[in-house]
């Protein structure tokens, strides 16, 4: 009765009311319905997004942590192994408070599975601090032993909860995801439904209208549809500026914003998966690349483990590697009631063939030298280098010591052959020391001490041969040791002193000078210099005794020349490890000016040994001592080498021969031929000429005969104090 009585403005009115209060439902239900909707999956993906970050920055986290580690054993350098331990404590504070914030957000319902991720990393915690403890005290070995197992287990077990924690997570995102869809497609339901609902109310309302505004009803009808199902479809038809047209523009609009919300849902889980997948790839790369990083730091140890054990010359076991396998030897010796034999080679005169020809050539026989060495010993038995030109072989299993000794003969035999260096044929001999375990020692060190005391005791025996350890050559080393000990403090304590021996002319018996020799008193008892001269040379300590030697000589002179005994000359020996040093020449100088002497009146004299290697430095300080007016001599002439040569190439203003031809020069043809032969030859080539060891008339009257000019010996006076010396001779007349 109402819609009847109202007029068709009226209805049209109430049709219009009635359709904008439905349209305005239908949009604010949309508005509540699909923005809550969106809103929830928004909200779903972000929390899941934010969980997946977090855990890719704990497993990275802890990788980095794993490495640091790792990197460890291999920081020998204490200042690096700080800053190392520095990082790795900082790197694991940050995984802590990663962890933390990760735990405190996450799930309830998965507390089991966190407080196992938490006992995983408190556990793999300790051990990072045991091996930081070891790495604080440098037990490199024993940071290395801690991170392989202990700390990797308790690695991987973090990382394999991390990863299940990340499954579970992308599990969890994927139904939380589909959760959200299902819940917005049930609301699309409701509010089609209730569009529906509205819209047969519409239909209801506005059926007295159906002549007047059905064609417009049409097109309203089918756009509400299309919205409903969610389908795309063409704008509603806006015709004129009245209700209808309004209605048509707002269902357009919500048409448009429908799509819009549509399309940046898809866009969003687009973008999601994207970013899964850009993770997934990161995280393999980066497994990729640790486990390349692991093979390259695990091939690089197993190289530095043969450098520190081999050496990289020879290819032989080094003094380190060489030690290990000798205690092996000894423990394989006690297990089966053997003997184990260490030889220590040493090769003579080895520095010459550097000195000549070069450090590459000295290589070259280096390595030939291990040949032979390898090629003389059992597969079984070890050959190595301990440094310079020494080896060593450890010979395993012996059933008798003496047995060794064919392995000693061997080994010389191998040395017999030359050494082909280049264009050259060198023969180099070995000194080999031997030492048996047990009976030598007790551990490896003290085997491979005795066997090379032992080798030097083979040196002595005029080398190239071998020698066993006893105790005749402990007592001979702990001699020379004690000797080398009180040597040391034997000047400041005023117990050397020089003995002087004159010189005689063979024709009148004047004194034409002296031999300056030096004497050792210890708490009054002499000690020979065959004993201590050569502790002196072996330890360097003849060059302090020898300047001190050289001012003792130059102060007697001085006290001679004071005196008016202008026409004596003081003789004074130096060895070749003083021409060795470059100071030795200015020394010399510097005391001649500072005891205002003439160069004539100091008499240098040296042996064959100093000429043998012929160097240059040897040959400048000779020369420059001789351009100085400096006397030089030939001492012990006749007992070395190629002597002629010397005499020819160096600038010798006196030869010296030796007693060993003037011992039986009386009643031995050959002795006193020799003898003649190397008077007639130095006075030919202006050489003043000295024989030594006269002990008898007999001699003396033979190098008279011979024409020798000047004697020396216990016939005319033994070496005695410079005071005695002086009472002797100079105070009897003058010189």
């Amino acid at each position: 009765m109402f819609i009847r009585g109202l007029s068709l403005g009226g209805k049209l009115l109430a049709s219009l009311a009635g359709m904008v209060l439905l349209v305005l439902a239908l949009l604010m239900l949309a508005e509540r319905f699909l923005g809550k909707s969106a809103a929830q999956i928004e909200q779903v993906m972000q929390h899941q997004v934010r969980q997946l970050g977090q855990l890719n920055s704990l497993q990275a986290r802890v990788s980095r942590i794993r490495v640091l580690e790792m990197e460890l054993p291999r920081l020998s350098d204490m200042f690096a192994m700080s800053d190392q331990l520095e990082l790795l404590t900082s790197e694991t504070s940050l995984f802590d408070r990663e962890l933390d914030a990760y735990l405190g957000a996450a799930d309830p319902a998965r507390a089991p599975a966190q407080t196992a991720l938490r006992e995983a990393w408190l556990r793999y915690r300790r051990s990072l601090q045991g091996s930081t403890h070891l790495a604080r005290a440098m037990d490199l070995e024993g940071v290395n032993r801690h991170g392989t197992y202990e700390s990797a287990p308790r690695f991987v077990a973090v990382s394999r909860l991390l990863k299940q924690f990340t499954e579970q997570t992308e599990q969890a995102a994927g139904a939380a995801l589909q959760e959200a869809r299902e819940a917005q497609e049930q609301q699309r339901r409701w509010f089609m439904a209730t569009s529906i609902g509205g819209l047969l109310l519409l239909a209801a309302w506005l059926a007295t209208l159906w002549q007047h505004i059905t064609r417009r009803l049409r097109h309203l009808r089918e756009g509400a549809r299309h919205l409903a199902e969610a389908r795309a479809a063409e704008p509603i038809p806006v015709e004129g500026g009245d209700e209808l047209a309004d209605l048509a523009r707002a269902f357009n609009t919500m048409q448009l914003q429908v799509a819009e919300r549509q399309s940046s849902l898809e866009a969003a889980r687009a973008d999601l998966e994207l970013r899964v997948q850009d993770r997934t790839a990161e995280l393999a790369a980066a497994n990729q690349a640790l486990v390349r990083e692991v093979d390259v730091r695990r091939q690089a140890e197993v190289q530095l483990h043969r450098q520190a054990r081999f050496d990289p010359l020879t290819g032989l076991p080094n003094r380190l590697l060489a030690l290990d396998r000798l205690e092996q030897a000894m423990l394989e010796a006690d297990r089966n009631r053997q003997f184990a034999v260490l030889l220590f080679i040493d090769l003579d005169d080895f520095k010459k063939v550097n000195d000549s020809l070069g450090h590459s050539a000295g290589d070259e026989l280096l390595v030939e030298a291990a040949r032979r060495l390898l090629c003389a010993v059992r597969l079984s038995d070890t050959v190595a280098r301990l440094g310079g030109d020494e080896f060593v072989i450890v010979l395993h299993g012996v059933g008798e010591a003496v047995g060794s000794q064919a392995v000693a003969q061997k080994v010389l035999t191998a040395f017999a052959r030359p050494f082909k260096v280049g264009a050259h044929a060198l023969f180099v001999t070995p000194s080999v020391g031997m030492a048996v375990y047990p009976g030598d020692a007790d551990d490896a060190a003290g085997l491979l001490r005795n066997a090379d005391l032992a080798m030097y005791e083979a040196k002595e025996a005029g080398r190239n041969t071998f020698r066993f350890f006893n105790l005749a050559v402990r007592e001979r080393a702990t001699q020379r040791l004690a000797i080398e000990e009180q040597l040391r403090h034997a000047q400041d304590r005023g117990e050397l002193w020089l003995a002087l021996q004159p010189l005689v002319h063979s024709e009148d018996g004047g004194l034409r000078g002296a031999e300056a020799l030096l004497r050792w008193r210890r708490d009054g008892t002499p000690i020979g210099p065959e004993r201590f001269i050569p502790v002196a040379e072996q330890t360097g300590l003849i060059v302090p005794i020898g300047q001190w030697v050289v001012d003792q000589a130059c102060q007697i002179l001085a006290r001679w020349r004071a005196q008016g005994r202008t026409g004596l000359h003081l003789a004074v020996n130096v060895s070749p490890v003083q021409f060795r040093e470059p100071g030795l020449v200015p020394y010399i100088i510097e005391t001649l000016r500072r005891y205002d002497l003439p160069a004539p009146c100091l008499q240098i004299e040296v042996t064959e040994g100093l000429l043998i290697r012929n160097t240059p430095e040897v040959q400048a300080a000779l020369q420059t001592l001789s351009e100085l007016g400096v006397r030089l001599a030939m001492d012990d002439f006749g007992t070395g080498y190629s002597s002629f040569s010397y005499l020819k190439r160096y600038p010798f203003d006196v030869l010296k021969i030796d007693r060993e031809f003037v011992r039986e020069i009386d009643h031995n043809r050959a002795d006193r031929a020799l003898v003649s032969a190397a008077i007639h030859m130095g006075r030919s080539l202006g050489l003043a000429v000295v024989a030594e060891g006269v002990e008898t008339a007999s001699q003396r009257d033979c190098l008279r005969q011979a024409g020798c000019e000047l004697l020396q010996g216990y016939l005319f006076g033994t070496p005695v104090e410079p005071y005695e010396f002086e009472r002797r001779w100079l105070q009897s007349a003058a010189v």
